[in-house]
């Protein structure tokens, strides 16, 4: 006699493997326990490919609907990704949300916290960018290096904030990535957003262009003031 276990009403008993009976009742329960893990499998999958958040647009219209009556001013401003962000890295938005907050933001504190625990993205990955082989279309010519300067000389005053001012101050110079001081530029040269929106294939590197070769050897030097 060939020895089995079999799970009915809950229960798990011995049985005779050989009996037709037996045997007909376990490939039964083999095939629904197989498709049933195929289930869970590709659910999983699913899942885990869909359920990635990102600030643009989830996490953007939920603070502006739970948030935006009072922290669209001075304090603890939301209203950019950026602002945000200094808030999901220091622990104050999660704690937030799940403290004094909660009344505000409800459900949403739920999809909050699940994007600072995804690492608080603001886009999915940008696609490579094929550029056929063209030259890139510049909207500003370079700015020249200073007399006498050599790449190990490059800093902020001397070359960046003229560049900074000719390709970005016109959309950079409000609340949004703030681009007028040298400390303001530096925290996006210490995150590396700076150097990854003007490099080629970035989105800013069409209004950057030559120039973006500056400022991408000012970062790499250590961004001297």
């Amino acid at each position: 006699m060939k020895i089995c276990f079999k799970f009915s009403d809950c229960r798990l008993s011995i049985v005779d493997c050989n009996c037709p009976k037996n045997r007909q009742s376990f490939a039964m329960i083999s095939k629904t326990l197989h498709i049933f893990l195929i289930v869970i499998a590709m659910s999983s999958v699913i899942y885990a490919a869909g359920s990635m958040i990102y600030y643009d647009p989830t996490i953007k219209n939920i603070i502006q609907n739970d948030c935006g009556r009072c922290h669209s001013g001075p304090s603890r401003y939301l209203m950019d990704y950026d602002s945000l962000k200094m808030y999901a890295d220091n622990g104050i938005l999660s704690a937030m949300v799940q403290g004094p907050m909660s009344g505000f933001a409800g459900n949403d504190a739920a999809t909050i916290i699940d994007w600072v625990n995804q690492g608080a993205q603001e886009k999915p990955p940008a696609q490579p960018v094929r550029f056929n082989n063209q030259a890139p279309v510049c909207i500003n010519p370079a700015v020249p290096l200073p007399n006498g300067s050599t790449r190990q000389t490059i800093t902020y005053h001397n070359t960046i904030q003229a560049i900074l001012a000719k390709d970005c101050l016109r959309c950079h110079s409000g609340q949004f990535r703030n681009l007028t001081t040298y400390d303001n530029v530096k925290i996006y040269v210490d995150n590396g957003l700076l150097k990854q929106l003007v490099q080629r294939g970035g989105p800013m590197h069409r209004f950057a262009c030559q120039d973006s070769r500056l400022i991408i050897a000012w970062v790499d030097q250590g961004a001297l003031p």
